[in-house]
């Protein structure tokens, strides 16, 4: 694994900014000798709009700009040949284990009960589908034996 291992969720937007967390670890960058972080930026301009990218935060703060720049496709390939990223269920398992703010787990609670309720519907509408699928078959049967009767 290269020096690429410390991680960070969380970034500024803009110096100044409220930080935001990363859809993908944020590691140290491989192309500074100092303790740079990569950051994850959205691209504002028109050919590629609201498409997030990964960029060295060196030359926003010193003015000395590092080469380091990937697309998200790339960045997230980039960290699985480094061994930061296992798969990309990884990321999911790195955000579990950020602190989440009470005001988002008691919406996400709403959303957990609308999903259990609909789990609860779908496993109910299989099973009368298993039960019409079971009839019918039953009629058919029935219907086959009673015409090879004839």
């Amino acid at each position: 694994m290269s020096s690429a291992t410390l991680f960070s969720r969380a970034s500024p937007s803009r110096v100044g900014r409220v930080c935001e967390v990363s859809e993908l670890p944020l590691v140290k960058c491989p192309f500074c000798n100092v303790d740079s972080m990569i950051v994850e930026r959205t691209c504002k301009k028109q050919d590629n709009f609201n498409r997030k990218f990964y960029r060295c935060l060196r030359g926003q703060i010193s003015g000395a700009q590092c080469k380091f720049f990937m697309w998200q496709g790339e960045y997230a390939v980039w960290l699985v040949k480094e061994g930061v990223l296992h798969a990309w269920t990884d990321c999911n398992a790195q955000r579990t284990q950020v602190e989440v703010p009470d005001s988002v787990n008691a919406s996400m609670g709403g959303v957990n009960d609308t999903i259990e309720k609909m789990r609860s519907e779908l496993k109910e509408a299989m099973s009368t589908i298993r039960v019409a699928g079971i009839i019918l078959v039953t009629v058919v049967v029935v219907f086959v034996a009673m015409n090879a009767m004839k």
